[in-house]
């Protein structure tokens, strides 16, 4: 009995051994990004994006909301799959009690590069003008807008540029 038991045992062994997989390993590189902030200043960390959208027959609106960040359609306006609608956000830095000015450029008409634009209207949580800086001495300024779509707008990758100014008193 015993030799069975240690023959069975052996060939159990030996089964073992062939099936088993020899380790492997595999090391990758990961990007480290870190960015410090001066005291009054102010460092965009996201930009406007309406995403993707598909034009119909009839013109509309893509909006961003300022304050929650939520992308609406209207119109002949539809939100297409893919793309990462985003509001803008800046981070400013400053001691706590200070008085701010908010002050956002002319909203820009977006283009594609082959004669196709867009217009915008742009809006910052929280609105413009002069506010306290608040609580922990650091702030995000968030920016959404709205964008008007023609009816059969021609497709393409439509950018523009904005700049948002926080004057620190």
């Amino acid at each position: 009995m015993g030799t069975i038991r240690n023959w069975v045992l052996g060939l159990s062994m030996v089964a073992a051994g062939a099936v088993s997989v020899p380790a492997l390993a595999a090391t990758r590189a990961a990007p480290v990004e870190a960015v410090t902030i001066r005291p009054l200043s102010l460092v965009k960390t996201e930009d406007l994006d309406f995403g993707t959208l598909i034009a119909g027959p009839v013109a509309g609106t893509a909006t961003i909301n300022a304050n929650s960040g939520v992308r609406t359609t209207t119109g002949g306006v539809t939100a297409a799959a893919g793309g990462t609608p985003k509001r803008a956000e800046f981070v400013g830095v400053a001691a706590l009690g200070l008085l701010i000015n908010v002050a956002i450029s002319a909203s820009p008409t977006l283009t594609n590069g082959t004669g196709g634009t867009m217009t915008t209207a742009l809006a910052v949580e929280g609105g413009t003008g002069i506010r306290l800086f608040p609580g922990t001495g650091v702030q995000t300024f968030r920016v959404g807008g709205t964008l008007n779509v023609g009816a059969n707008q021609q497709s393409g990758d439509y950018a523009g540029t904005f700049s948002l100014t926080v004057t620190y008193f």
